[in-house]
């Protein structure tokens, strides 16, 4: 079973609200309602992404369009249906399913590339510089399907790094979605039509197309916490 939207999005939000504060992040979550861009913005997503992908793997995107950065990754993974995988390594052909960090969930152990169907939490991963941060935490959860996506995040660091922010320039690696069969799974979520946003694969994956980006390309910057 699976609630309808009118009841399912609600009670999520009090529930991960709830959880939030819990944590000690009284700040209100962030959210993204999942839009379709104005005809005139996706044409232009549409075709830098097609020449990228007729230039074959893992060419790097030339981005000169008058948009965010952000605002064409979320189209891609919104509606076009590609993942994401972001890193500070620049210059990775194929992505290997190492894991050098821990978690404190099992999905979030394993041997195995993650990548995400969220544009800004993969840029999250893509520009934090790990010589300078001991633990992070972070998500995003989406809640409904279609038209009807609410995105929630956080991202959180130690109150250590309010000074020394740990930020740098990274990548965006573009893949197809089916070379990530494996869902974080959540069970509660899914009675809610939700889901975490974290997918792996076990094995190598070769990317489509990558993005340089910056800090400054990520929207949600000045609302990171500094809480751990």
């Amino acid at each position: 079973m699976i609630l309808p939207d009118f009841l399912a999005k609600p009670i999520f939000h009090l529930v991960y609200t709830s959880m939030r504060k819990r944590y000690g992040t009284p700040h209100p979550p962030m959210q993204r309602k999942v839009e379709m861009p104005p005809d005139e913005k996706r044409l232009a997503f549409d075709g830098l992404i097609d020449s990228a992908l007729q230039s074959g793997p893992n060419s790097e995107i030339v981005y000169n369009l008058p948009y965010p950065k952000v605002d064409f990754l979320h189209y891609q993974c919104d509606w076009r249906g590609f993942v994401v995988h972001g890193s500070p390594l620049r210059d990775l052909t194929t992505l290997e399913p190492i894991r050098k960090s821990s978690d404190l969930g099992e999905f979030g152990n394993r041997q195995q590339i993650f990548c995400s169907p969220d544009a800004a939490w993969a840029m999250w991963f893509a520009i934090l510089n790990k010589e300078k941060y001991s633990k992070t935490r972070n998500g995003c959860v989406r809640v409904g399907v279609g038209g009807k996506r609410i995105k929630y995040y956080h991202f959180e660091l130690p109150k250590k790094n309010a000074e020394d922010k740990p930020f740098a320039d990274g990548m965006i690696y573009i893949c197809r979605a089916e070379d990530f069969p494996d869902k974080r799974p959540e069970p509660m979520l899914t009675f809610l039509n939700g889901e975490i946003e974290e997918w792996g694969s076990t094995k190598p994956v070769t990317p489509l197309a990558k993005l340089p980006v910056s800090p400054n390309d990520f929207p949600y910057l000045e609302q990171v916490e500094f809480s751990l």
